[in-house]
């Protein structure tokens, strides 16, 4: 019997460091056949835990001023919008040679115009382990 894929895997991830506070940026992919699911987390963390995971090989999530564009061997899919530490971001997916999420800050009223679009907010785990 041949061997299949994990039906469960972590995509894209990285650590954030929003003002003072750490989270862990999250893309769970499910994919199976009919099923495509892969919503993004934030997962709170300490200092210490971020620093840890950096370590260990977590990348640091990419910020930048404006949205990431899509090309030739570059996929870009907006996952959803994270509100954390008191700012907003949305946030993308960026598939090329890595996976990647990209975060581009906003203002209220752009997330609100995302959200009213049918854009996700992406959950936070806000409290740490």
């Amino acid at each position: 019997m041949a061997k299949t894929a994990q039906p469960v895997t972590i995509g894209a991830n990285s650590i954030a460091k929003i003002g003072n506070r750490f989270f862990l940026i999250v893309e769970v992919e499910a994919k199976s056949p009919g099923v495509e699911i892969d919503p993004v987390f934030g997962v709170r963390t300490t200092a210490k835990q971020a620093g840890s995971l950096i370590r260990a090989g977590v990348k640091r999530t990419i910020f930048q001023k404006t949205p990431p564009t899509p090309s030739r061997g570059k996929k870009v899919e907006l996952k959803g919008v994270l509100f954390a530490n008191g700012r907003i971001f949305s946030v993308f997916d960026v598939e090329n040679t890595t996976d990647v999420s990209v975060l581009v800050r906003i203002n209220r009223e752009q997330a609100n115009k995302l959200i009213r679009g049918g854009t996700r907010i992406i959950k936070v785990i806000r409290k740490p382990f």
